[in-house]
């Protein structure tokens, strides 16, 4: 059996079948975890409440009903962490905003639900930028969240405290959501792997429809692709009253990890339209790096211009900001971005709204056409690493915006098109750290992706890689987060 650093960061597979084999108990590896919560989350945090006895008695259960032979689920027993943008049952769920920072939830959303159902054992739920609306965990509600590789940067978000607690070994699996890069942005970040299934595949009922143009669906961040397939198989399902369903995949995800994805025709896209400085060489070296090794595994690869309009971000801020101006609160208990938001919402008029959404459905057509004889499109998640933690705390909600517009570069796009993407740590910058490329699918077709993300994995592996984490540390007595950095190791 593996020691401890290396239980904590084994993948949720292996954790799943240690537990079947009776190698290890979900009690130990619960205690495992909140043990490291406790000693490095003060340095981060990921975490926004930890539900330690409720996580213990979940894991005494799960040990009992393996050692009565009872039927396992394929996440039995391994413990998970929870995004604050959802429900769960009797826990709080702020969604990052001080309108609700005593709300407990009263449900549990389906593919929640579906992620417990499974086995999963629930420790907590994870750091949020107010209602998922950047790529930038820092709120006066709960404090900024930073990245293990270096803790005076931004984990990113929204999925920020997912990504970090699972980069750091606090979790075995991170859920989390997407609605413009939110599982991407921080598996880029963190160094880990972020799955956007295609849309409708992951129900996001009870509470949420067709909102915001259907941009944004249920997802996890993982260590693995196996990892990632597992949970596609775990959260995917249609729910009565949901907008839309996707059609079944031809057998489990799964399975598809492995096989062999073929010669594949991919596009790479370097285009930075929102963004003045271009590329970062981080992100150059990574692109180029990872061309290298599709062209050595014989895929055939071509550069790639994607029909995008100038006006793209206006119309994307025309859908995000009615978002904000539909909350049924203050907006003057909003962070700066989000009461700029709102404003802007109220002062665009319905017939804006259905003109921007209008304008999308017919890029997101343009789109789709314009790569239809590629198999995938490599592009970056982020056109530059994560801001520094404590950047926008003197900064206007509109400049904050336009920052992280230039920032996600064309991350959005399949949020838009509805098709699937990954994000995969396949470079490690010696002064940035981890530099995560994504991969956008053909629509409906994870398993294409997974086959082709597993190829990449097996090719370049990042399992070995690992922040070193220094001693607990408040992050409420230095919100800039201007702790020493923790070290990155050469690679």
């Amino acid at each position: 059996m593996p020691g401890s650093d290396d239980l904590a960061y084994a993948s949720a597979t292996d954790q799943a079948a240690l537990i079947r084999d009776r190698q290890v108990s979900s009690r130990e590896l619960t205690e495992l975890y909140l043990d490291r919560i406790e000693r490095y989350d003060g340095l981060l945090g990921s975490y926004v409440e930890v539900v330690h006895d409720r996580a213990r008695e979940a894991a005494a259960a799960a040990d009992r009903a393996a050692a009565a032979g009872e039927p396992l689920g394929p996440l039995h027993g391994v413990p998970v962490s929870i995004k604050d943008l959802n429900f769960l049952e009797g826990t709080r769920t702020t969604l990052g905003t001080r309108a609700f920072s005593d709300h407990v939830a009263s449900f549990t959303d389906h593919h929640v639900a579906r992620l417990i159902g499974a086995g999963a054992v629930a420790l907590g739920k994870t750091n949020v930028p107010e209602f998922g609306t950047t790529g930038h965990t820092e709120t006066s509600l709960l404090g900024r969240c930073a990245t293990p590789w270096d803790v005076t940067r931004n984990a990113g978000g929204s999925s920020g405290g997912a990504g970090a607690a699972l980069a750091a070994g606090l979790c075995a699996l991170s859920h989390g959501s997407d609605g413009a890069g939110s599982i991407r942005i921080p598996a880029a970040i963190n160094g880990v792997v972020g799955l956007k299934p295609a849309r409708d595949r992951i129900s996001g009922g009870p509470m949420t429809g067709d909102s915001a143009f259907g941009l944004s669906t249920g997802g996890a961040l993982t260590r693995t692709v196996a990892d990632a397939a597992l949970a596609l198989d775990v959260m995917a399902g249609y729910e009565p009253g949901d907008p839309g369903m996707a059609p079944p995949p031809e057998r489990p995800w799964s399975e598809e990890v492995g096989r062999h994805p073929g010669t594949l025709r991919v596009g790479v896209c370097r285009q930075t339209p929102a963004s003045p400085d271009g590329l970062h060489p981080s992100v150059t070296v990574a692109l180029d790096r990872t061309v290298g090794t599709l062209e050595q595994l014989g895929h055939q690869v071509e550069e790639v211009e994607l029909p995008v309009p100038d006006d793209l971000p206006d119309k994307v801020l025309t859908i995000w900001a009615a978002g904000l101006a539909s909350q049924p609160v203050d907006p003057a208990t909003f962070e700066p971005i989000n009461r700029w938001l709102a404003e802007v919402g109220e002062q665009r008029s319905a017939a804006d709204h259905a003109v921007a959404q209008f304008q999308l459905q017919l890029l997101s057509r343009r789109l789709v056409v314009a790569t239809s004889h590629l198999d995938a499109v490599v592009l970056p998640v982020l056109t530059a690493p994560s801001r520094p933690n404590g950047v926008y705390l003197e900064a206007d909600g509109e400049s904050i915006f336009w920052d992280q517009t230039a920032l996600v570069g064309l991350t959005p796009l399949p949020n838009l098109t509805g098709q699937p993407s990954i994000s995969l740590p396949l470079h490690h910058d010696r002064q940035v750290g981890p530099v995560g490329v994504q991969f956008v699918g053909r629509p409906w077709d994870e398993a294409g992706l997974l086959r082709l993300a597993a190829q990449l994995e097996a090719a370049a592996p990042w399992h070995d890689r690992r922040p070193v984490l220094a001693g607990v540390a408040s992050r409420t007595s230095d919100p800039g987060g201007t702790v020493p950095t923790s070290s990155v190791p050469a690679t």
